[in-house]
């Protein structure tokens, strides 16, 4: 406790007496994942900058990373000097938004509750000083920019309405500023087979890591059945504040492909051809490209009890919602069968744009000079 007392004392100081000491450089960027791994939105928002504002120079600092003194101190000076913050969590306490911007790129569309809408979860002091120093936040329509707006304690003209860079991402075709090196090996892992996402949110508080186990030994060899009747693969992705259960079965076979290696979800979405996720906003991504969707919600009972939902998902979610895994084998052969047969646009209630052009808005609309 004293060391966090300690911590609280510090951050302070240095918010008052050394950051503002620093001139801010308008031509540096800091794109900084508190977590540690660079989500999507970042990620985008380094390549377009790169690809179209060379002018800028872009740094990135990963949060729970060793660094050594000397990087921790170039860090630190990064942080001071950089006249634009974009975070896809949370500011740093050392810094504000005095004599700088901060921009929040979140990392996807909340269906959850989030921030102000599950204080529960966090200190009002962390809530209050993220609201207190965010110049900007992204949001991806008209509804997502109420909730985001109610959920930071932002006020709406505050929000970005650019949708979300990340899903410029899933579109057939390379962007001409972005090519995601591992795309190649995704298709030669594949080798022509059809691709299952797996794709589930975490359970419990983000640093326990649990395992997400939603299959028995028998649901896996159901699995195993339908994905050698239908040339297919199952890809699993874990949440990075999660782990999956393993599948050995499908493994011994060959049918069992790991996707947390990739570093962009959106490049897997791009290529699934059936997705299979829960509570996580990932559908709502896809759902630009595809209906293939099926929503399994094994553990609803005791998740409901875990977090609350921003919006009741039988309410949003455009088709059936599978509570056991036979209810999910059968929406797994429908989907198979439909496959090529639907016309995604991805729900108005949550896109205002269904094109490539969502990281252009944002970063264009932070460098305005009216902004800046």
């Amino acid at each position: 406790m004293l060391k966090r007392k300690y911590k609280k004392v510090i951050f302070k100081l240095i918010r008052s007496l050394v950051d503002p000491l620093f001139k801010k450089n308008k031509k540096r960027v800091v794109l900084y994942a508190s977590t540690g791994i660079l989500d999507a939105n970042l990620i985008c928002v380094e390549a377009y900058l790169k690809a179209y504002h060379p002018e800028f120079e872009v740094i990135i600092i990963k949060g729970k990373h060793k660094l050594s003194i000397r990087n921790r101190l170039k860090a630190l000076i990064s942080f001071f000097t950089a006249y634009y913050l974009i975070v896809d969590h949370a500011i740093p306490r050392f810094l504000t938004n005095n004599k700088r911007k901060i921009y929040n790129v979140w990392h996807g569309i909340p269906l959850k509750t989030i921030r102000h809408f599950d204080d529960k979860r966090f200190k009002e002091s962390f809530l209050d000083f993220e609201s207190k120093n965010l110049n900007g936040l992204v949001c991806s329509s008209m509804l997502d920019m109420a909730v985001m707006s109610a959920c930071f304690q932002v006020p709406p003209s505050r929000c970005i309405l650019s949708g979300l860079p990340r899903n410029d991402l899933i579109f057939q075709g390379q962007l001409e500023w972005y090519e995601d090196a591992q795309e190649a090996l995704l298709i030669e892992q594949l080798q022509g087979r059809k691709l299952v996402s797996w794709m589930p949110t975490y359970r419990g508080s983000w640093h326990e890591n649990n395992e997400i186990t939603g299959f028995s030994e028998p649901n896996e060899c159901q699995l195993l059945d339908f994905l050698k009747a239908n040339n297919a693969v199952l890809g699993v992705r874990p949440h990075k504040f999660s782990r999956l259960q393993p599948f050995p079965l499908l493994e011994a076979e060959g049918l069992l492909l790991d996707l947390k290696e990739y570093n962009v979800t959106n490049t897997v979405l791009k290529h699934t051809n059936i997705l299979i996720t829960d509570y996580s906003s990932v559908w709502l991504d896809y759902s630009i490209i595809s209906s293939n969707i099926c929503l399994y919600l094994y553990d609803a009972q005791l998740y409901d009890g875990e977090r609350g939902m921003i919006y009741p998902l039988n309410t949003v979610f455009p088709g059936d919602i599978s509570y056991d895994f036979n209810h999910l084998l059968m929406a797994l052969n429908q989907s198979m069968a439909s496959m090529g047969n639907n016309s995604p646009k991805g729900s108005a209630l949550f896109f205002k744009y269904r094109d490539n052009n969502n990281t252009k808005r944002f970063v264009e609309a932070i460098l305005d000079e009216k902004n800046s």
